[in-house]
């Protein structure tokens, strides 16, 4: 199939190398998009399609599809976290991987194409995607606004470019006795513990347990996560699992108990990420997460006030102190393929919230 000397083609397993080579060279934190993470979402009941286009032998675009059969197998989700990854100007091809995409996304009868590309949240991105036939849709799954850290300066230099009361909190939780070590797959059970009372306090979902076991065995292997674990009198009292690929950096999960609040121990667990970070060769460290409103008023060239309350507002707090800059992504957006099913499942999507917890809630009936 040619179009404009280009060739879509579908990557297999023998294709792995080359698949993560051209997912690396995206400038943002692209782990949704490579191969163990496709390999962890078919572990856990998704159906995993890599779909690349080619021009003179060279990957130039693609985008690693997620299908998730619904009860009774009568309809189900098709998703592109963080994707697809291509250049939306090229007319030629974003309509050859996109027809490809549709093609496979109907034939598994998904109701939809949810997609939620790595663009900034500019008209230009906006009008893009509704030309190739997009709705924007206020249900995602990953962040839409963000902080990144730039960590290509020496430690020093990272440090002193934070607010001086997250460097205190990470000096005072280091001299109050907290202390930081390395976990691996036994340390999971209590990691699970942190993350239910983490998501109890917060209001976030937490996945089955093995989830997050399926989670760390497809990406640990690699070297693409670490547990770093903070304990104080010998229990384990929070953690942080950063995630590393393709020289940038970011928080996959976190999670603490409400009581050790004043020790300060997430301030030390970030730098203790950003310093693992540094060591894997990344320039940037993405804090995963904060407030929408943040990245509005950004937009807008609005003052961020100082004193924002509930919501995500306290997250932004305390992130902003490790001196990043704000990132406001397009969002989520959706291609219609059965009007009615897809309204259902925004019926659906609005009382869940995301389609994680859509897929949570399938996962009892779908194998």
């Amino acid at each position: 199939m040619q179009q404009a000397n280009l060739q879509v083609t579908t990557l297999t397993a023998v294709a792995r190398d080359r698949w993560n080579t051209f997912v690396s060279t995206w400038p943002h934190f692209a782990l949704m998009q490579t191969y163990e993470w496709g390999e962890f979402k078919e572990a856990s009941g998704w159906r995993v399609t890599r779909v690349g286009i080619e021009q003179e032998g060279q990957l130039v675009a693609g985008a690693q599809l997620l299908i998730k059969p619904l009860p009774l197998h009568m309809a189900s989700i098709a998703y592109i976290p963080r994707g697809p990854l291509l250049d939306w100007r090229d007319e030629a091809m974003a309509s050859l991987l996109l027809d490809r995409l549709h093609e496979i996304a109907r034939d598994q009868r998904a109701t939809m194409l949810k997609i939620e590309p790595p663009m900034l949240r500019m008209s230009e991105a906006e009008k893009l995607l509704q030309s190739y036939g997009f709705s924007s849709s206020e249900h995602t799954n990953q962040p839409l606004c963000t902080m990144i850290v730039d960590i290509t300066p020496d430690t020093d230099t990272i440090l002193a470019n934070m607010h001086k009361t997250t460097r205190y909190n990470i000096r005072y939780s280091a001299r109050k006795g907290v202390k930081i070590r390395e976990g691996d797959e036994a340390d999971l059970p209590t990691v699970y513990r942190l993350l239910e009372a983490t998501a109890e306090r917060s209001g976030f979902p937490a996945r089955a347990f093995d989830y997050y076991q399926q989670e760390w065995r497809a990406l640990v292997q690699d070297g693409l996560v670490k547990l770093l674990l903070a304990s104080y009198d010998d229990e384990v009292i929070a953690f942080r699992m950063p995630a590393a690929f393709g020289g940038k950096a970011a928080t996959l999960h976190s999670g603490s108990l409400g009581a050790y609040f004043k020790l300060k121990p997430n301030d030390l667990l970030m730098w203790k990420s950003i310093e693992w970070a540094k060591e894997q060769e990344c320039t940037s460290y993405d804090v995963w997460g904060i407030t929408e409103e943040v990245g509005k008023l950004v937009s807008q060239g609005e003052p961020i006030p100082q004193d924002g309350k509930g919501g995500l507002w306290g997250v932004y707090y305390f992130k902003r102190g490790f001196g990043g800059e704000v990132v406001y992504y397009v969002g989520a957006y959706d291609f219609t393929y059965s009007p009615l099913l897809h309204r259902l499942m925004d019926t659906g999507l609005g009382y869940l919230g995301s389609v994680d917890r859509l897929a949570k809630m399938t996962d009892r009936w779908v194998r």
